[in-house]
């Protein structure tokens, strides 16, 4: 029985000593497959963020020469209804000529100065100078 006794103890030993072995061996393989997937993840949200990044700044792009459009048209509209006004009311007793004084276009359109009159005509006027 003692040789019995003595096979078993062997076969448990190179058993665990076996399992131990291959799970240290495997472990380190794991880990590396585990980092390998982080940094392909990885890899792709930065490819994603990348390409939504360039689309909204694309989209932005569109969207202020659009605006830049839009507001050269604006100034040529109100230097046009202003011409229209300064030969409809070529006196000062036109109601809208007493609400708008004046309007001025400097530098195509970028900056507009307006001065507004209230309609009794007193004279407090509000002066705003916005950048288009």
């Amino acid at each position: 029985m003692t040789t019995e006794v003595i096979i078993a103890l062997i076969g448990v030993l190179s058993t665990i000593t076996g399992s131990w072995t291959s799970w240290f061996f495997a472990r380190k393989k794991y880990n590396s497959e585990v980092d390998n997937n982080l940094i392909e993840n990885m890899q792709k949200s930065l490819e994603f963020y990348k390409k939504l990044s360039d689309d909204n700044r694309e989209r932005l792009d569109e969207v202020l020469k659009r605006n830049e459009d839009l507001e050269s048209q604006v100034s040529q509209l109100r230097n046009q209804v202003f011409s229209l006004m300064q030969t409809m009311c070529i006196d000062m007793t036109c109601e809208y000529r007493k609400q708008v004084n004046s309007i001025s276009s400097i530098n195509n359109g970028r900056y507009i100065n307006r001065q507004y009159k209230d309609k009794k005509g007193t004279g407090n006027e509000a002066k705003a100078s916005k950048k288009v």
